[in-house]
Protein backbone atom coordinates (compact mmCIF):
# COMPACT_ATOMS: atom_id res chain seq x y z
CA UNK A 1 0.00 0.00 0.00
CA UNK A 2 1.29 3.09 -0.87
CA UNK A 3 2.15 6.04 1.91
CA UNK A 4 -0.17 8.49 1.56
CA UNK A 5 1.84 11.82 1.05
CA UNK A 6 1.01 15.30 3.27
CA UNK A 7 1.03 16.04 7.12
CA UNK A 8 -2.41 14.95 9.27
CA UNK A 9 -2.50 16.82 12.42
CA UNK A 10 -4.59 16.38 15.53
CA UNK A 11 -4.83 16.71 19.33
CA UNK A 12 -4.14 14.17 21.90
CA UNK A 13 -6.75 13.98 24.31
CA UNK A 14 -4.94 14.61 27.59
CA UNK A 15 -3.58 18.10 28.94
CA UNK A 16 -6.16 20.35 27.31
CA UNK A 17 -4.59 19.06 23.89
CA UNK A 18 -1.13 18.58 22.79
CA UNK A 19 -1.01 18.95 18.66
CA UNK A 20 0.72 16.13 17.21
CA UNK A 21 1.32 15.34 13.78
CA UNK A 22 1.72 12.42 11.52
CA UNK A 23 3.77 12.94 8.11
CA UNK A 24 4.76 11.85 5.48
CA UNK A 25 6.40 13.85 2.32
CA UNK A 26 8.78 13.31 -0.57
CA UNK A 27 9.75 16.55 -2.09
CA UNK A 28 8.14 19.24 0.56
CA UNK A 29 10.50 22.10 1.51
CA UNK A 30 9.52 23.60 4.56
CA UNK A 31 9.79 27.26 4.68
CA UNK A 32 11.59 29.42 7.51
CA UNK A 33 9.01 28.96 9.94
CA UNK A 34 8.49 28.90 13.63
CA UNK A 35 6.51 26.78 16.38
CA UNK A 36 4.58 27.99 19.48
CA UNK A 37 5.66 25.05 20.85
CA UNK A 38 8.86 22.36 20.87
CA UNK A 39 8.57 20.41 17.74
CA UNK A 40 9.69 17.06 18.90
CA UNK A 41 10.03 14.18 16.77
CA UNK A 42 10.82 10.81 15.62
CA UNK A 43 11.97 9.57 11.87
CA UNK A 44 10.03 6.75 10.58
CA UNK A 45 11.78 6.17 7.43
CA UNK A 46 14.02 8.10 5.09
CA UNK A 47 15.66 11.55 6.13
CA UNK A 48 15.31 14.91 6.47
CA UNK A 49 17.60 17.69 6.48
CA UNK A 50 16.85 20.92 8.56
CA UNK A 51 18.33 24.00 9.22
CA UNK A 52 18.40 25.28 13.19
CA UNK A 53 20.19 26.92 15.86
CA UNK A 54 22.66 28.38 12.80
CA UNK A 55 23.37 24.95 11.36
CA UNK A 56 22.60 22.22 9.14
CA UNK A 57 21.80 18.83 10.24
CA UNK A 58 20.55 15.37 9.23
CA UNK A 59 18.22 13.13 10.91
CA UNK A 60 17.90 9.75 9.76
CA UNK A 61 14.92 7.28 10.88
CA UNK A 62 14.83 6.31 14.37
CA UNK A 63 16.51 9.71 15.34
CA UNK A 64 14.74 11.65 17.99
CA UNK A 65 14.84 15.18 16.46
CA UNK A 66 13.80 18.41 18.93
CA UNK A 67 13.56 21.99 18.20
CA UNK A 68 13.20 24.47 20.96
CA UNK A 69 9.80 26.42 20.78
CA UNK A 70 10.20 30.11 18.79
CA UNK A 71 13.39 28.76 17.27
CA UNK A 72 13.30 29.21 12.93
CA UNK A 73 14.11 26.55 11.03
CA UNK A 74 13.73 24.62 7.74
CA UNK A 75 13.08 21.04 6.48
CA UNK A 76 13.68 19.07 3.52
CA UNK A 77 14.36 15.46 1.98
CA UNK A 78 17.36 13.92 2.47
CA UNK A 79 17.08 11.14 1.11
CA UNK A 80 15.17 10.16 -2.87
CA UNK A 81 12.32 8.58 -1.46
CA UNK A 82 11.63 11.69 0.71
CA UNK A 83 11.01 10.98 4.85
CA UNK A 84 8.14 10.38 7.28
CA UNK A 85 8.18 11.09 11.03
CA UNK A 86 5.70 12.04 13.66
CA UNK A 87 6.02 15.03 16.06
CA UNK A 88 4.13 16.23 18.81
CA UNK A 89 4.44 20.27 19.73
CA UNK A 90 4.07 20.76 24.10
CA UNK A 91 4.64 24.41 24.93
CA UNK A 92 7.02 25.65 27.18
CA UNK A 93 3.96 26.11 29.86
CA UNK A 94 3.03 22.70 29.71
CA UNK A 95 6.78 21.46 30.21
CA UNK A 96 6.60 24.21 33.53
CA UNK A 97 3.65 22.49 34.54
CA UNK A 98 4.27 19.18 34.62
CA UNK A 99 7.38 19.17 35.59
CA UNK A 100 6.77 20.96 38.86
CA UNK A 101 6.25 18.37 41.03
CA UNK A 102 9.10 16.25 39.69
CA UNK A 103 11.48 18.95 40.02
CA UNK A 104 9.99 21.47 43.14
CA UNK A 105 10.84 24.28 40.72
CA UNK A 106 8.67 26.74 38.42
CA UNK A 107 10.58 26.85 35.46
CA UNK A 108 11.45 23.43 33.89
CA UNK A 109 11.24 24.16 29.94
CA UNK A 110 14.31 23.27 28.92
CA UNK A 111 16.50 24.70 26.04
CA UNK A 112 18.03 21.98 24.21
CA UNK A 113 21.47 22.68 22.92
CA UNK A 114 21.35 19.49 20.11
CA UNK A 115 18.45 19.38 17.82
CA UNK A 116 19.20 15.30 17.47
CA UNK A 117 18.77 13.31 20.30
CA UNK A 118 19.79 9.01 19.60
CA UNK A 119 18.91 7.28 22.77
CA UNK A 120 16.97 4.27 22.68
CA UNK A 121 15.00 4.04 25.59
CA UNK A 122 13.72 8.08 25.21
CA UNK A 123 12.64 7.03 21.51
CA UNK A 124 10.70 3.85 22.49
CA UNK A 125 8.99 5.69 24.73
CA UNK A 126 7.88 8.75 22.35
CA UNK A 127 6.76 5.79 20.11
CA UNK A 128 4.25 4.42 22.59
CA UNK A 129 2.49 7.32 22.77
CA UNK A 130 1.39 6.73 19.57
CA UNK A 131 1.26 3.67 19.08
CA UNK A 132 -0.72 3.53 22.26
CA UNK A 133 -3.78 5.84 19.96
CA UNK A 134 -4.85 2.69 18.20
CA UNK A 135 -6.09 0.82 21.33
CA UNK A 136 -7.97 4.18 22.29
CA UNK A 137 -6.31 4.70 26.00
CA UNK A 138 -7.99 6.23 28.66
CA UNK A 139 -7.09 9.77 29.80
CA UNK A 140 -5.16 8.39 32.46
CA UNK A 141 -3.81 5.91 30.28
CA UNK A 142 -2.37 8.45 27.95
CA UNK A 143 -2.12 11.09 30.31
CA UNK A 144 0.87 8.71 32.20
CA UNK A 145 2.45 7.73 29.49
CA UNK A 146 3.09 11.67 28.26
CA UNK A 147 4.20 12.80 31.59
CA UNK A 148 6.47 9.70 31.62
CA UNK A 149 8.28 10.30 28.75
CA UNK A 150 8.01 14.23 29.66
CA UNK A 151 10.18 13.13 32.65
CA UNK A 152 12.56 10.78 31.01
CA UNK A 153 13.35 13.78 28.25
CA UNK A 154 14.22 15.70 31.21
CA UNK A 155 16.30 13.01 32.85
CA UNK A 156 18.25 11.96 29.46
CA UNK A 157 18.60 14.99 28.13
CA UNK A 158 20.54 17.27 31.32
CA UNK A 159 23.59 17.00 29.54
CA UNK A 160 22.14 18.35 26.41
CA UNK A 161 20.16 20.99 27.37
CA UNK A 162 19.32 23.62 29.82
CA UNK A 163 16.51 26.09 31.21
CA UNK A 164 15.01 28.33 28.55
CA UNK A 165 17.96 30.96 28.50
CA UNK A 166 17.15 34.58 28.74
CA UNK A 167 16.81 35.89 25.45
CA UNK A 168 19.91 37.78 23.65
CA UNK A 169 18.35 40.53 22.27
CA UNK A 170 18.01 43.60 23.43
CA UNK A 171 15.23 45.29 24.77
CA UNK A 172 14.16 47.30 21.60
CA UNK A 173 14.06 44.13 19.77
CA UNK A 174 11.85 42.18 21.78
CA UNK A 175 9.53 45.63 21.84
CA UNK A 176 9.94 44.77 17.88
CA UNK A 177 8.97 41.64 18.03
CA UNK A 178 5.93 41.79 20.20
CA UNK A 179 4.51 44.91 18.39
CA UNK A 180 4.86 42.57 15.20
CA UNK A 181 2.85 39.65 17.31
CA UNK A 182 0.16 41.89 18.86
CA UNK A 183 -0.65 43.65 15.48
CA UNK A 184 0.33 40.92 12.99
CA UNK A 185 -3.21 41.08 11.29
CA UNK A 186 -2.70 44.79 10.14
CA UNK A 187 -0.21 46.74 7.87
CA UNK A 188 2.95 47.75 9.60
CA UNK A 189 5.07 49.99 8.13
CA UNK A 190 9.49 49.70 8.45
CA UNK A 191 9.53 53.32 8.88
CA UNK A 192 6.71 53.21 12.00
CA UNK A 193 8.69 50.12 13.38
CA UNK A 194 11.73 51.75 13.78
CA UNK A 195 10.18 54.44 15.47
CA UNK A 196 8.97 52.68 18.20
CA UNK A 197 11.80 51.15 18.83
CA UNK A 198 14.55 53.24 17.94
CA UNK A 199 16.84 52.03 15.46
CA UNK A 200 17.44 52.88 11.93
CA UNK A 201 15.33 50.73 9.23
CA UNK A 202 18.86 49.44 8.17
CA UNK A 203 20.04 48.03 11.43
CA UNK A 204 16.27 46.81 12.74
CA UNK A 205 16.28 44.26 10.34
CA UNK A 206 20.12 43.12 10.36
CA UNK A 207 19.96 42.58 14.43
CA UNK A 208 16.30 41.44 14.17
CA UNK A 209 17.41 38.44 11.76
CA UNK A 210 20.29 38.03 14.05
CA UNK A 211 18.44 37.78 17.21
CA UNK A 212 15.33 35.89 15.95
CA UNK A 213 16.37 33.77 12.71
CA UNK A 214 13.94 35.71 10.98
CA UNK A 215 13.28 38.82 9.01
CA UNK A 216 10.51 41.43 10.57
CA UNK A 217 8.13 40.45 7.45
CA UNK A 218 8.91 36.95 7.78
CA UNK A 219 8.40 36.86 11.84
CA UNK A 220 4.61 38.72 10.87
CA UNK A 221 3.91 36.00 8.46
CA UNK A 222 4.90 33.53 11.04
CA UNK A 223 2.29 35.37 13.83
CA UNK A 224 -0.26 35.67 11.42
CA UNK A 225 -0.15 31.66 10.81
CA UNK A 226 -0.15 31.25 14.49
CA UNK A 227 -3.35 33.17 14.77
CA UNK A 228 -4.91 31.40 11.89
CA UNK A 229 -4.43 28.40 13.32
CA UNK A 230 -6.00 28.92 16.46
CA UNK A 231 -9.36 31.10 14.61
CA UNK A 232 -9.18 27.21 12.73
CA UNK A 233 -9.36 24.98 15.95
CA UNK A 234 -12.17 27.42 16.99
CA UNK A 235 -14.14 26.82 13.81
CA UNK A 236 -13.91 29.38 11.81
CA UNK A 237 -14.55 29.60 7.69
CA UNK A 238 -10.78 29.54 6.02
CA UNK A 239 -11.92 32.46 3.93
CA UNK A 240 -12.59 34.51 7.13
CA UNK A 241 -9.87 33.25 8.57
CA UNK A 242 -7.76 34.61 5.74
CA UNK A 243 -8.66 38.26 6.00
CA UNK A 244 -8.95 38.12 9.76
CA UNK A 245 -5.24 37.46 10.13
CA UNK A 246 -4.44 39.99 7.10
CA UNK A 247 -3.52 37.57 4.35
CA UNK A 248 -4.28 39.08 0.94
CA UNK A 249 -7.32 36.61 0.31
CA UNK A 250 -7.28 33.04 1.06
CA UNK A 251 -4.80 31.80 -1.57
CA UNK A 252 -2.33 33.75 0.08
CA UNK A 253 -3.10 31.89 3.14
CA UNK A 254 -3.22 28.93 1.89
CA UNK A 255 0.51 29.08 0.37
CA UNK A 256 1.80 30.08 3.35
CA UNK A 257 0.29 27.71 5.40
CA UNK A 258 1.33 24.51 3.16
CA UNK A 259 5.16 26.09 2.60
CA UNK A 260 4.87 26.27 6.77
CA UNK A 261 2.93 23.37 7.69
CA UNK A 262 2.97 20.94 4.74
CA UNK A 263 -1.23 20.86 4.48
CA UNK A 264 -4.00 23.45 3.92
CA UNK A 265 -6.10 25.43 5.74
CA UNK A 266 -9.11 22.98 5.21
CA UNK A 267 -7.36 20.29 6.01
CA UNK A 268 -5.51 21.03 9.04
CA UNK A 269 -9.14 22.12 10.53
CA UNK A 270 -10.70 18.91 9.34
CA UNK A 271 -7.96 17.01 11.27
CA UNK A 272 -7.40 19.01 14.26
CA UNK A 273 -11.05 19.20 14.94
CA UNK A 274 -11.67 15.66 14.34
Amino acid sequence: METEIGSHFFNLDCYDGIECVRANFKNQHFSKHIHEGYAIGVIEHGAQSFFSQGENHTSGAGSLVIVNADTAHTGGPASENGWGYRAMYPTPELFDDLLSDFTFKSKNAPYFHRPIIDDEKLIKQFNLIFSSLADKPSKLTLETTVYSFFVQLSINSKINSSVIPTKKANKSLLIAKEYIHAYASQEISLENLSRIVGMSKYHLIRQFQASFGLTPHQYQIQSRLQKAKTLLKNGDQPSNVASECGFFDQSHMNNHFKKALGTTPYHYQKRINT
